[in-house]
């Protein structure tokens, strides 16, 4: 039988295994390296095949990165103060959005980002209650005395939103029908802009729509009550 390239067989009645192939001088042979066994263990195996600085140790999943923030902006306007008397949640909900964005928290704002289990991430866990009630104590900052009463209960700054939102928004039809009123009496101005005007309307009309569906009923008995007008406060 021919010679084979690269093998030497073991001499007769030998039970050591055959050496191992070896490649021609100067080609590799694709064949991973057999490395020397560690003691009493089975040959560790090189694999060329594997990226330079890779490892066997796979990293774990589910890893939390939270950077500490703190909600605190003076382009805030000193005289925005969410207060119902005012009917100014369009604005003041327009920029802590806007605020929320620019600064980082609009998941805590949004409620997109629930707060990290505390013993599989404490770290994490613990910086997301402190941007959390960052975001809280200004919201608090600057909302009415009224408004404090009715969301200072709830744990989270998306609650505290979303309250916010149903206080301002959800005011029953009677404030639906002045707000109506409101804008059926507006009239364009002779020194400003038609579309600045138009924009103010239009806010009206999103005011009016997020207070829901016109109950009938309801309409009904308003403009029995308002017919009374002044002249008969007794009643």
């Amino acid at each position: 039988m021919a010679a084979i390239i690269g093998l030497t067989p073991a001499p007769t009645g030998s039970t050591a295994p055959p050496a191992a192939p070896t490649a021609p001088s100067g080609q590799t042979s694709g064949i991973p390296q057999q490395l020397p066994a560690a003691a009493g263990g089975a040959p560790a195996v090189s694999n060329s095949n594997m990226p330079a600085g890779s490892h066997s140790n796979t990293p774990a999943t589910g890893d939390i990165t939270i950077t500490e923030r703190f909600m605190s902006d003076p382009s805030w306007p000193s005289d925005l103060c969410l207060d119902l008397s005012k009917s100014n949640w369009e604005e003041w909900s327009f920029q802590l959005k806007v605020q929320c964005n620019h600064l980082g928290f609009v998941k805590w704002l949004k409620g997109t980002f629930p707060q990290p289990n505390a013993t599989l991430h404490p770290k994490a866990h613990d910086i997301w209650e402190t941007n959390n009630c960052s975001l809280c104590g200004f919201i608090y900052g600057c909302i009415s005395k009224v408004d404090y009463n009715a969301v200072s209960h709830l744990s989270t700054s998306h609650l505290i939103f979303t309250g916010l939102q149903q206080c301002h928004e959800k005011l029953g039809t009677h404030a639906q029908l002045l707000l109506l009123k409101k804008a059926l009496d507006f009239r364009y101005g002779h020194d400003a802009p038609f579309c600045d005007g138009t924009d103010e309307i239009l806010a009206m009309h999103t005011q009016i729509s997020n207070m829901g569906p016109v109950n009938l009923n309801q309409i009904k008995l308003i403009l029995l009550l308002n017919a009374f007008g002044n002249n008969h406060e007794h009643l």
